[in-house]
């Protein structure tokens, strides 16, 4: 290799370390330890925020063994993090997605293919929507709802290009679409413009039209980087930019909703989850193997603060007053210790 080009990429790492240096810095730093906490067991995953109980439910999925295909569902107290309920669910929920107004929880059954429909008022289940089949043997990983358009998102995950997309209506209780070689991971929904966001695990940002769920465009966000893997992406529909969590690589990417174009990259390590709180101003992101959770400012896209955990930081959701984010934290598999759910009081920032 030419001197002046080694030279140059030489310079090139230098600066990129200087930049994610820098940043770090500046970032002040917590511990989970200042925060209240609730242990709840193993296999503890997705949340959601009930206002109208002023609870959260926390799904759980116990065992992957085969032989126990039973799950747990718990409510809990949103001030206290106390259990109020723990529900015994017939299959193993991972995903979550919350219609207040209808009473409905829906919970992805990840290793079943399906989704169970469990309602808020009595928190028993009543029905379960089959999804995958002999001809798409996928598996759940998230479910999005969009309530104007009265449709839930449910991606399948599977082989190589085998990924599938089902979407299901809310009012009439049954999968109305399966869409092929999509291969979605996580969603986004935004109402007011009709659409919806998919990212992909080949590190595609996928807009769907909102009425019709047909695909409208798919771009390639960073097609230098063949090992992205997109998990999970939050908007900021007002500056037209969405953020994505990678599993594979560092740096949250900042994209422009409309055209895909990547204009910015967060320094972080790799990322599970982000949430973006517009009464903040602010985009939250978990790192499970880094076990920590990044405090980002939307304008500026500086780290402004990180919380160090003592496990794997997973799913989030905030509280509707958006003070408050609870954060479900993952246990490695050798640990003894139970999976736990975090309260972070974000006017302590």
């Amino acid at each position: 290799m030419p001197i002046n080009i080694l030279q140059n990429k030489t310079l090139c790492a230098l600066a990129l370390s200087l930049l994610f240096n820098a940043a770090s810095l500046s970032a002040q730093d917590f511990t989970e330890e200042r925060f209240p906490s609730q242990p709840l067991g193993p296999g503890v995953y997705e949340l959601a925020f009930d206002a109208g109980q002023n609870a959260l439910y926390a799904a759980s999925a116990p065992s992957f063994d085969k032989d126990k295909t039973a799950g747990n569902v718990f409510l809990l107290a949103a001030d206290s993090l106390d259990i109020k309920e723990r529900i015994a669910t017939q299959r193993r929920p991972f995903s979550v997605a919350l219609d207040e107004s209808g009473h409905l929880l829906y919970l992805g059954n990840a290793l079943d293919g399906s989704v169970t429909l469990m309602d808020t008022r009595t928190n028993k289940e009543v029905k379960t929507i089959q999804l995958a089949d002999a001809t798409t043997r996928a598996h759940v990983r998230e479910a999005v709802l969009d309530k104007k358009h009265h449709r839930l998102y449910v991606s399948g995950i599977a082989g190589e290009g085998e990924g599938v997309l089902w979407v299901i209506d809310t009012q009439k209780q049954q999968r109305v679409l399966t869409l092929t070689k999509m291969d979605p991971v996580g969603f986004a929904v935004d109402e007011a413009s009709d659409k919806v966001y998919a990212v992909t695990g080949k590190g595609e940002l996928i807009t769907l039209d909102g009425k019709t769920s047909q695909e409208r465009s798919r771009v390639k966000v960073d097609p230098g980087e063949p090992q992205h893997y997109f998990l999970n992406i939050a908007l900021n529909p007002a500056k037209n930019v969405g953020f994505i969590a990678d599993t594979n690589t560092a740096d949250v990417l900042v994209v422009q909703l409309d055209s895909g174009k990547l204009i910015h990259r967060i320094p972080t390590p790799n990322a599970i989850a982000a949430l973006y709180n517009p009464a903040r101003n602010e985009v939250y992101v978990t790192h499970r193997n880094a076990r920590q959770i990044s405090v980002i400012d939307a304008s500026t896209y500086r780290v402004k603060h990180r919380v160090k955990t003592a496990a794997m930081p997973n799913s989030m959701v905030l509280s509707p007053d958006s003070k408050t984010l609870y954060v479900s934290v993952k246990q490695d598999e050798k640990a003894t210790q139970a999976d736990y759910v975090l309260k972070l009081d974000l006017t302590h920032f």
